[in-house]
């Protein structure tokens, strides 16, 4: 089986080279492409994904902050292989939990979410993350607690429907489940940030909710 990791980077220079270790190791006995998408980080992450590179990682580099989305999106376009995972890249997702997801697959699920059951960030986070999930869940009617993951795998038809608009990369699973693929959750180990700081201020909200709206009246 082959997998492809699609992990967006913004300013992460310290972490990449461990989650590289971690991914490697974790996903041992099968064949497998990491594509990291450099967008536009100004901490020397960039010089330090050119000197990661190898026969199976590979980068895109995008000379200004596009989001997460587009990052995501520019993997989902170059997609190859059987499982696509996304991740992120501040080593908060543990490696060590890919088999778990390729368990969940075998059981016949199209794509896999994680759900970071005691998260370990600050409350103004895991707060509205949890009012937003719920609300989420209840609109749509899917079953999960952690929409907003990061840290996913599916199938690699699933990764080629999705058109990621806006900051649709919030709504994966919700843009999924409507094409009819199935999806279903996992619990997995989140770790703390050891380096950097994240990347979303206050405005994450009206994002967030504006793109519920839309995804709702494009029913």
């Amino acid at each position: 089986m082959h997998l492809m990791f699609i992990i967006p980077v913004k300013d992460e220079k310290e972490t990449l080279a461990p989650l590289l270790a971690g991914i490697r190791q974790h996903s041992a006995g099968h064949s497998a492409t990491i594509l990291f998408i450099d967008d536009g980080s100004t901490d020397g992450s960039s010089e330090e994904l050119h000197r990661l590179e190898a026969e199976e990682v590979r980068v895109i580099y995008f000379e200004t902050n596009r989001g997460k989305s587009a990052a995501l999106q520019e993997g989902f376009d170059l997609a190859e292989g059987d499982i696509v995972f996304t991740m992120d890249s501040d080593l908060q997702d543990d490696p060590a939990e890919i088999p778990n997801f390729l368990s969940a697959l075998e059981e016949g699920l199209d794509m896999v979410c994680g759900w970071k059951v005691s998260r370990q960030d600050p409350w103004h986070k895991t707060i509205p993350s949890k009012i937003y999930n719920g609300i989420v869940a209840g609109l749509f009617g899917l079953g999960l607690h952690d929409i907003n993951c990061g840290y996913k795998a599916m199938r690699l038809e699933v990764a080629k429907s999705l058109e990621l608009k806006h900051d649709f990369h919030r709504l994966i699973p919700v843009l999924a489940s409507r094409k009819g693929y199935r999806v279903g959750e996992i619990e997995v180990f989140h770790q703390a940030r050891q380096y950097g700081q994240s990347k979303y201020g206050l405005s994450r909200f009206w994002h967030g909710a504006r793109d519920v709206a839309r995804v709702w009246i494009s029913r």
